[in-house]
């Protein structure tokens, strides 16, 4: 970190902005990047007029917040693309030497976004675009992304959690322990149907799932007819959803698309907690050393993983804590230094 902090000194604080609520990915930075974060959530289901006023209020907040800061690098996360045209233009009136980066979540390479008009050569006008795993990088090549700018650069776990305030989410979350929570945003690859028939399959144990449950019910999940050992407490504050998962016996995150790094898992090592996630060979890879395997599809997998993992909860929660400081020092070592001598060759120009 070192070396960061001396490229740093002297100059403002990099900017990254989401048209999204709260990710735990741009926070887990900060103690690296030095970062600004900056979120604007945009509905998902908005109708198309709707979303497009949110798309021209964002634009115009985010130009003036970046004309206030007048940042050496602007990070964004895609989706929203339009964000990205916003930096660019930003970049172009400036002419100060700003970077632009693109932060490319895996849902940029399938439809509609892959599809979104002038994609490719907005990518190619970016300094810098991220991918978050090797698997989306190949794919982000065969679908003909600019390979010279093209970066791995994967979630980091989180450091530094603070453990004030652990305690207080049994005030809100009214469930016998132990508790297994499940953050997430209700997204389609999500297996909530199967969740919470191993919920069912599994009484002695409390499900928390976190997220919209405006999103839950308009991509169609059963969410309206709970076992009795299953809270939903809807999206949550912050400060909020990291008492949550401090207070966590076991975090699970699962999906149905085989190509995901999974978020929450990094935040159960960052938190060092027992994990439970999705049988996928990305997953084996990042968190074979940590994690209880499950097959998403198969409640009754579900519930032995999340037996299992309270079983050994001891044992599970140091293999994240170690896991954690690995994937960090590794992530520092290779990724982030990766990224930032690119950063560096586009200064010296």
């Amino acid at each position: 970190m070192s070396g960061n902090s001396e490229m740093r000194r002297g100059s403002v604080r990099p900017l990254f902005i989401a048209w999204t609520a709260f990710q735990r990915r741009q926070t887990s930075m900060i103690p690296m990047g030095g970062f600004e974060v900056r979120f604007m959530p945009v509905p998902r289901h908005a109708r198309r007029l709707r979303k497009l006023v949110f798309y021209l209020v964002h634009a115009a907040a985010t130009w003036r917040l970046m004309c206030s800061s007048r940042p050496p690098e602007v990070w964004v996360q895609l989706p929203q693309v339009p964000l990205l045209w916003v930096a660019l233009l930003y970049r172009l009136w400036a002419r100060n030497g700003v970077k632009v980066v693109a932060d490319c979540h895996n849902a940029m390479l399938r439809p509609p976004w892959s599809r979104f008009p002038l994609l490719s050569l907005t990518l190619r006008a970016a300094d810098v675009v991220l991918v978050h795993n090797e698997a989306m990088r190949a794919e982000a090549l065969a679908q003909g992304w600019p390979a010279e700018a093209l970066r791995v650069l994967e979630d980091v776990p989180p450091v530094c959690i603070a453990a004030t305030g652990y305690g207080t989410a049994q005030s809100y979350v009214q469930l016998p322990r132990p508790w297994v929570v499940v953050p997430g945003s209700f997204s389609p690859d999500e297996p909530i149907r199967e969740v919470l028939e191993a919920a069912r399959r599994a009484p002695e144990i409390g499900f928390v799932l976190t997220g919209s449950l405006k999103a839950a019910r308009s991509n169609h999940h059963p969410v309206d007819d709970l076992p009795v050992n299953v809270v939903l407490p809807d999206f949550m504050p912050t400060e909020a959803f990291d008492a949550l998962l401090g207070d966590a016996d076991v975090v699970m995150g699962l999906t149905r698309f085989a190509d995901t790094q999974l978020s929450v898992c990094n935040e159960a090592l960052g938190f060092g907690k027992p994990l439970v996630t999705s049988n996928t060979r990305l997953l084996r890879e990042l968190f074979g050393a940590a994690a209880v395997f499950v097959d998403t599809e198969d409640p009754a997998s579900i519930a032995e993983g999340c037996r299992q993992a309270l079983q050994e909860a001891g044992m599970r929660a140091a293999a994240s804590q170690r896991l954690a400081n690995e994937r960090l020092r590794r992530w520092q070592r290779e990724q982030w230094a990766d990224v930032q001598a690119l950063l560096r060759q586009f200064k010296r120009r």
